[in-house]
């Protein structure tokens, strides 16, 4: 059964003036018209989900996940870190690497699959995460997942499911250039509009926003976060209609 978080973002699309209050009343105590990612949503993400899972309970990802938050807890920068295997397949970790307030450079290490990093704010993995991995992931398809710690404690990662997939998103939504030096790059204007949207016409969270775009536009990457358990959980955002209102609500895959 599909476990959905607390909250529910509702608005008319024939904006009838109702209250927020009455809107979200309607969406919430009336039959509803569900439409919920495909079925290969969750299931392409579930043996990637399962070894990010491992990694997180893993000691030595747990001891660079504190060593990051305590280095940023002393600059107030991003840190990164990067794993990697040996001949033998026994995990590696790189040093770590300072960044600045708004980003930082993924060190090297032989046989990388994943890396590791903070946000000085609150904020889920954004368009630069993103576009970021799946640069890597078109060289290397071994390396398919990137960890994003938030300044509030809160650990997401992005999954490539689907390498072809994340390389045809790449390709038709390719991504603005950053604003200014240092900055990421940001999702197309198209996406951009709808990402906000999303936010501030239908009061989605920016993980909800982000699972929502991820899904839509097939990018072949999914949105997971790392539960009370020390297990990743994919994110999706469930869109339902009812009476013309349409609310987004943020759910987690079964199983």
């Amino acid at each position: 059964m599909i476990r959905a978080y607390i909250f529910i973002a509702a608005i008319s699309i024939l904006q009838l003036g109702l209250p927020e209050t009455a809107l979200q009343q309607t969406a919430l105590q009336k039959p509803v018209e569900d439409t919920l990612p495909a079925v290969s949503s969750c299931s392409s993400a579930k043996a990637g989900t399962a070894r990010a899972s491992i990694l997180a309970k893993d000691n030595l990802f747990i001891i660079e996940l504190n060593s990051i938050s305590s280095a940023f807890k002393t600059d107030l920068k991003e840190h990164v870190v990067a794993f990697g295997k040996d001949s033998s397949g026994k995990m590696l970790v790189s040093p770590v690497s300072q960044g600045t307030g708004i980003g930082g450079t993924v060190p090297v290490i032989q046989r990388a699959f994943a890396d590791l990093h903070n946000h000085t704010n609150s904020a889920a993995p954004g368009a630069g995460d993103l576009y970021g991995l799946i640069d890597i992931n078109k060289n290397d398809t071994q390396y398919d997942t990137r960890f994003v710690l938030t300044a509030t404690g809160i650990v997401y990662a992005l999954l490539i499911t689907d390498p072809a997939a994340a390389v045809l998103f790449n390709t038709l939504y390719p991504r603005q250039p950053p604003a200014f030096a240092g900055a990421p790059p940001a999702f197309p204007e198209q996406l951009v509009d709808e990402f906000r949207e999303l936010k501030y016409q239908y009061d989605c969270t920016d993980e909800m926003a982000m699972a929502f775009i991820l899904d839509k536009y097939h990018a072949g990457v999914a949105l997971l976060k790392l539960d009370g358990n020390s297990d990743f959980k994919i994110l999706i955002t469930k869109t339902s209609v009812n009476n013309e209102v349409v609310s987004y609500t943020a759910v987690v895959c079964p199983g």
